[in-house]
């Protein structure tokens, strides 16, 4: 009864297993959101479902696919049962027309290769040929000087068109053995691609009857993301900022995004333009030691010079506004795009602009003549959080003469953000020592050392400007080491972190002097190190 039973059983069992039907539904990729590091996928696709039950395959989704992130609606007269993932070693996304296109390329090139040795095989036999005819001619019978003549003339012009033309050939076929090297290395690479496993997920559903079915598939994915990058372009300092805001995309995920539409989105699922710091500066006893260094170098020292701004941009360039929808989450902001984009599984970075913004900013030049005797142009931009800008690199430019890099940090503690627009050619700045006020005086016990330094500053350009400088004084860490600031002219000393601030404010072609002077107090059997 028992093995009656279990025979029973297996047939239903089979029986069930033949009724199920399998059915590939045929998806493409419709959209695509960007976040920093990975992406969500969204595809689907259209079949008509048989009474019954069926379960419906979707092959060939990227080796990068994140199962637990698996998402799967379904519009039509039919029921989902269940979903699963599967991973199928057989076959892979990455076997693409361009795969073929280079074996092709290849076989091309293998069988010019073969053609061309071959017809150097024949003009070295030639060659061989020739020479072998030169040795017998004469031999059994003499021959006068212009038979000699014509027959010398026939050889060199042989030995020549053969020997010009192996050259010729071997010159080729080295061309195309390199050519054919990089196509074999490019193989290679699409090779090791393709041999990654792909996925499917496998839908099974129910119909009472025969239905129209539309699923749509949304997935996360790794080996992809994008980053934001800047263009700050200043025509003048009575303008707004133009800021070209650009998204960097990327993806390596084994699928080729075809005529996608793509959002980026700030959420998270799961010599330099950049204006110097100054800080305190600690003086103490110097000590010395007796080393002895092997080997060491000299520093080199590296100038840079960047070309003026000629403050001129044409204004209609603005006036191109990119195809984009901003959606604003509170937390969290999305760029949509509303051209289509096609972005290769090939790892490269393609730079796709967002928008062209204007903000209102207040300019004004800062110095810090110690250590750049440069002026550095910079913009204080209100209300920035309204722009959406992230943490990110900007290039930036005077009209139309890129002067460097800076960096957009969303993390400083402010409401208004201050960007390094580079250096400013036409603001010269100088920090000299005044030698007649820099002197050296025992008083008793102690040494007291006095130095002053004289800091210029001239506006060259046709507009008025608003310049800080920066300076400062040692600050003791030592009891018996004091410092006192004799002449700031009229500057602001902080007297915590040493540092002194002037604001001035100078018209075209004005110039401005300014005196720092310090001295220090300090035992004469000690040693402070005072130039740095």
């Amino acid at each position: 009864m028992k093995s009656l039973l279990a025979i029973l059983f297996s047939i239903f069992f089979i029986s069930g297993l033949s009724a199920q039907k399998y059915q590939d539904l045929s998806t493409e990729i419709k959209k695509v959101t960007l976040f920093p590091d990975r992406a969500q996928v969204y595809q689907g696709g259209e079949t008509t479902l048989p009474v019954g039950k069926t379960i419906l395959k979707i092959k060939g989704l990227s080796p990068k696919l994140i199962p637990a992130t698996i998402q799967v609606e379904g519009y039509g007269d039919f029921m989902i049962m269940s979903v699963n993932q599967m991973t199928n070693y057989l076959e892979n996304p990455m076997e693409s027309a361009d795969m073929l296109a280079l074996r092709k390329q290849i076989k091309e090139l293998t069988i010019k290769i073969e053609d061309e040795n071959t017809a150097i095989a024949v003009l070295k036999e030639k060659e061989t040929f020739l020479v072998a005819n030169r040795l017998i001619v004469g031999r059994d019978k003499s021959i006068n000087s212009s038979e000699f003549k014509i027959l010398t003339d026939q050889y060199v012009a042989g030995i020549e068109s053969v020997r010009t033309g192996a050259l010729k050939r071997s010159r080729a076929v080295k061309e195309m053995e390199e050519k054919k090297k990089k196509l074999d290395n490019q193989l290679s690479g699409a090779v090791n691609r393709a041999s990654m496993p792909s996925n499917e997920v496998h839908i099974t559903v129910t119909a009472t009857k025969s239905a129209k079915a539309t699923i749509s598939l949304t997935y996360l994915v790794m080996n992809a993301g994008w980053y934001p990058s800047y263009d700050i372009r200043v025509t003048g300092t009575d303008v707004p900022v133009a800021i070209f805001y650009k998204a960097n995309v990327w993806q390596n995920t084994g699928i080729d995004w075809k005529e996608v539409k793509l959002s980026f989105s700030s959420a998270t699922p799961s010599e330099s333009g950049v204006l110097p710091v100054l800080n305190p500066w600690y003086i103490n006893f110097f000590q010395t030691y007796n080393i002895r260094m092997k080997g060491a170098a000299a520093p080199s020292a590296r100038k840079m010079k960047v070309a003026e701004s000629d403050y001129e941009m044409a204004e209609e360039v603005l006036a191109i506004t990119p195809l984009v929808t901003i959606t604003d989450a509170g937390t969290n902001f999305s760029f949509d795009l509303a051209l289509k984009q096609n972005i290769p599984s090939d790892g490269a970075v393609s730079v796709i602009e967002l928008q062209r913004l204007k903000a209102e900013a207040s300019y004004k030049h800062i110095a810090i003549p110690k250590l750049k005797e440069e002026a550095f142009l910079t913009a204080d931009i209100p209300d920035w959080e309204s722009l959406n800008l992230l943490d990110g690199e900007a290039n930036i430019y005077f009209g139309n003469t890129y002067t460097g890099k800076t960096y957009i940090n969303r993390s400083q503690l402010s409401d208004t953000l201050n960007v390094s627009l580079g250096k400013d050619a036409g603001i010269t700045v100088k920090r000299e020592k005044r030698k007649d006020h820099t002197s050296t005086r025992m008083i008793g016990s102690n040494r007291q050392d006095t130095r002053s330094y004289l800091i210029s500053v001239r506006n060259n350009r046709k507009n008025s400007i608003n310049i800080v400088l920066y300076d400062h004084i040692p600050l003791s860490q030592n009891s018996q080491i004091t410092v006192e600031a004799t002449d700031v002219s009229g500057g602001l000393l902080n007297k915590i972190t040493g540092k002194v601030r002037w604001d001035i404010e100078l018209k075209p072609n004005e110039s401005e002097e300014l005196t720092i002077t310090y001295t220090v107090k300090y035992p004469k059997n000690q040693r402070v190190i005072l130039e740095n």
